[in-house]
């Protein structure tokens, strides 16, 4: 429930700004893209795991609509699709690597300079569309692809953080705020263990680069 409320109020925020209009500025679009560093915690059930950072520099593609409210303030939202996962060690022979691409919707709002450096935060609200698992053990790989796969949570909510530069690379910070994995559907059981994680945090740290590419829609405002 405190989820939802969360994802609630900062929704709500979000569009609460975005009724707001302006006689000075119009809509636009920004096309983005990302590399992203990701990390978790498992914990499993009669395992000492241990989880290695993952690096994804693609498929990390996005479409932002914008509207900046004045020259300090803003709001965004838009589309995006991104690889993100986690890999885990369950012992020292055996390794599984779990991702799933999302489609994400972001709420977040904008302050800074909106024609410079600026800042942003808000809510991404992503959903798994494909899962891909690969178990290695002693190097001799098995794979799954999975679309629509009960072995993640379908609906993963984050918060982010995100810094931009005037020329529009940026950096940013997302913290999951479910579990990724689903206790219980897990599939893997080799070298004699059975694979049960009872809680999987993620997160991760990206780098990226935006670009303006249409301003679209002139409002007079009142």
């Amino acid at each position: 429930m405190k989820k939802l409320l969360l994802s609630l109020f900062f929704m709500c925020s979000g569009f609460s700004l975005l009724a707001q209009e302006t006689t000075t500025n119009n809509w636009y679009s920004v096309s983005a893209s990302e590399t992203i560093l990701s990390w978790g915690s498992v914990e499993a059930t009669g395992l000492e795991t241990n989880n290695v950072a993952r690096f994804t520099p693609f498929i990390n593609l996005g479409v932002q609509l914008h509207k900046d409210f004045s020259e300090k303030s803003g709001f965004y939202t838009g589309l995006a699709v991104r690889n993100v996962g986690i890999i885990t060690d369950l012992n020292d022979s055996v390794r599984v690597k779990q991702r799933v691409y999302t489609v994400g919707i972001p709420v977040a709002v904008k302050f800074g300079d909106m024609n410079g450096n600026m800042a942003a935060f808000g809510l991404d609200n992503e959903f798994a569309v494909n899962y891909k698992q690969k178990t290695y053990v002693n190097d001799e790989k098995s794979k799954t692809n999975i679309w629509f796969s009960d072995r993640t949570k379908i609906y993963l909510p984050s918060l982010f953080v995100e810094v931009k530069s005037k020329m529009g690379n940026y950096i940013r910070f997302k913290y999951y705020l479910t579990d990724f994995l689903e206790t219980g559907n897990q599939k893997v059981n080799v070298a004699g263990l059975d694979y049960n994680p009872t809680k999987s945090t993620m997160m991760y740290i990206s780098v990226g680069y935006a670009i303006k590419t249409k301003e679209f829609i002139k409002k007079s405002g009142t």
